[in-house]
């Protein structure tokens, strides 16, 4: 295990804008660093676990990250993608996989601002083909022993063809609990609304509001139990895919 769990809140995390990026700013939950890798080592899974947010007139200009794979998980706004040549519009809801080693950009259309989870997941890199996914147009599932929780998967390796991650939104009914076992795999878990509580290896971390996010280390023994009286959703990624 290369660090300990930790919660992060949106707007706790200082803004920064990436380069390449035109009036538009990053706020990064976790990156080889905060999770306490050697950056410069092999071990790491996440580069990169952020929202960002792209207002009117800005961009996302070209970017080519080799053999790392994109996942933009659309929270509000609408825009559209150029990725490998070819446009992909896309609009709340809507994950677009972008893999790794192509070159794409993003836009936003309308006034509105384009806000979006992301993550840039190298460890498991298989060459793949991009896509637009909504969640309306996804099957809800469940996984065995997780009663009262439903998922709906955006991401994995049998719809992306690569092991990079997978990309889940998930509902914790009240009272239910969420575990998984991930020994191979680092797990982040962005919570959009209500409180739930983590225990990570017999230690408890509360998430008390919208846009708190936890960061669950591979190996480690973990459950998410939602502690409030409406369901709780969260973005959930896992990288490397289990």
């Amino acid at each position: 295990m290369s660090f300990k769990a930790y919660v992060k809140n949106f707007y706790d995390i200082p803004a920064m804008q990436p380069a390449g990026h035109v009036l538009a700013h990053s706020s990064p939950f976790a990156n080889a660093a905060s999770m306490g890798y050697d950056p410069a080592g092999p071990d790491w899974t996440y580069q990169y676990f952020s929202t960002c947010e792209i207002v009117w007139g800005g961009a996302a200009i070209t970017a080519n990250h080799p053999k790392a794979d994109h996942v933009f998980y659309i929270l509000s706004g609408k825009g559209y993608a150029m990725i490998g040549g070819k446009r992909y519009g896309f609009e709340e809801g809507d994950i677009m996989w972008a893999p790794g080693s192509v070159d794409h950009e993003m836009y936003p259309q309308g006034e509105s601002t384009l806000r979006f989870l992301v993550t840039l997941c190298p460890r498991g890199y298989k060459p793949t083909e991009a896509f637009i996914k909504n969640i309306n147009s996804v099957d809800a599932s469940t996984e065995p022993g997780n009663d009262g929780v439903t998922f709906f998967t955006l991401a994995s390796p049998a719809i992306t063809g690569s092991d990079s991650q997978e990309f889940h939104i998930v509902d914790i009914q009240p009272g239910a609990t969420l575990s998984l076992d991930t020994p191979n795999s680092d797990l982040i878990a962005y919570q959009f609304q209500g409180q739930s509580t983590a225990t990570v290896d017999g230690e408890t971390l509360e998430l008390k509001k919208s846009e708190d996010a936890i960061v669950i280390p591979k190996g480690a023994k973990w459950a998410l139990r939602n502690t409030s009286k409406q369901a709780v959703r969260y973005a959930l990624s896992i990288s490397t895919a289990r």
